[in-house]
């Protein structure tokens, strides 16, 4: 496979513990210049009161040459890094034995075009909340975001994008670790 430059991430704000906004307006930037680009919702069914981490959210570039490349703000991977070498770099089977009990072992993935989660995102980010008025971690220096057709003028997050149960209100489509491999794999 010939390898390609994939295309540079536009400036845009960055702020720790707020990957789905981060990757939201670099979405909005990636659409505007017409690239194709979804956004990829990693969580799982059961949530436990043991939790590593609930979510997180990436975004997936597939390139005018094929080549899918993920632009993760978190990783320690490049950025952005070939998905199919992000896939086995981040999600092994060999998970150290004190987190086998409380880490998913079955990573679930939304994959949400981009104009989709521009169009109908919106995060009051509450559920950033530590208690009234004080977040866990400081907030992105921008308004919270609503895409033009949000339905809710609150938060839409939870039920729309970061639960992996299909519904009337969720967007973009459900894929395990094996279908995204495979999606991986068809470039």
């Amino acid at each position: 496979m010939l390898m390609h430059n994939p295309p540079s991430a536009p400036d845009t704000v960055h702020t720790p513990f707020y990957c789905e906004e981060n990757v939201y307006l670099l979405c909005e930037a990636f659409v505007s210049q017409q690239e194709e680009v979804s956004a990829v919702f990693i969580s799982n069914e059961q949530k436990t009161s043991h939790v590593v981490w609930d979510y997180h959210v990436v975004l997936l570039l597939r390139s005018r040459e094929r080549q899918q490349w993920i632009y993760d703000f978190d990783s320690r991977l490049p950025f952005p890094c070939l998905m199919k070498d992000y896939l086995r770099h981040t999600f092994k089977e060999n998970v150290p034995e004190p987190y086998r009990s409380i880490i998913p072992l079955s990573s679930l993935f939304r994959i949400v075009p981009g104009s989709t989660f521009v169009e109908h995102f919106a995060s009051d980010r509450s559920h950033m909340n530590a208690a009234p008025k004080r977040y866990r971690s400081p907030p992105p220096p921008h308004a919270p975001i609503r895409g033009r057709s949000a339905t809710t003028t609150g938060n839409n997050l939870m039920e729309s994008f970061v639960d992996m149960v299909s519904s009337e209100r969720s967007f973009g489509k459900v894929l395990d670790l094996q279908g995204v491999v495979r999606l991986a794999e068809e470039c």
